[in-house]
């Protein structure tokens, strides 16, 4: 997922996808959408096999590095240390992201604000806004949000992933260049 703020402080987003080739006809049923079409539209990149290939998303990344100025990347911190590391020795700035409200309830509000006042774009993509009528936000007693994978209907992934992007724009530490980009991978 790509992010970036315009001028205007609306954002734009690029979304990028990926799910195992073996995987995807059983996922059309199971989820009853279209990952075949999405495969074959461009939507989401199939991988070879039944599970995640991190080696074609860790190329894919660098091929999506040399066509966008991206001064870092979120990356949940969770389970990710082997992909984090390559990334970081490719060159690319990684960034650890919590998953909690602490880190996620600023940028959660963030994206509502901008849904609601109409100043993100997305192009309308097909997979995110799927995940976006998908999603269910978890509240705790001091009002803060996350998006909650236990109570939303489907996968929301590209959700998560913007949220972490909103939130890593919020904090970036690197220096911003001429037109940045923020990436969020799994």
């Amino acid at each position: 997922m790509l992010v970036s703020q315009a001028d205007d402080g609306s954002f734009d987003v690029v979304p990028f996808f990926w799910v195992p080739e073996q995987n995807a006809a059983e996922r059309t049923l199971r989820d009853k959408v279209d990952y075949v079409g999405w495969i074959r539209d461009g939507h989401i990149k199939a991988t070879d096999g039944n599970v995640t290939d991190y080696d074609v998303i860790r190329r894919d990344i660098g091929e999506i590095a040399k066509k966008y100025n991206i001064r870092q990347i979120a990356i949940d911190r969770w389970n990710s240390t082997q992909l984090s590391t390559q990334l970081q020795a490719d060159g690319l700035n990684v960034v650890g992201f919590g998953q909690g409200v602490a880190s996620m309830s600023s940028p959660s509000k963030q994206l509502e604000n901008l849904v609601l006042s109409e100043r993100i774009r997305h192009a309308s993509h097909p997979v995110l806004s799927w995940m976006a009528a998908n999603v269910a936000v978890q509240v705790d007693h001091q009002g803060n949000i996350k998006p909650s994978k236990a109570k939303s209907t489907e996968r929301i992934d590209g959700i998560v992933s913007l949220v972490m992007g909103l939130g890593l724009h919020a904090t970036a530490t690197a220096p911003p260049p001429e037109q940045n980009w923020d990436i969020i991978t799994l």
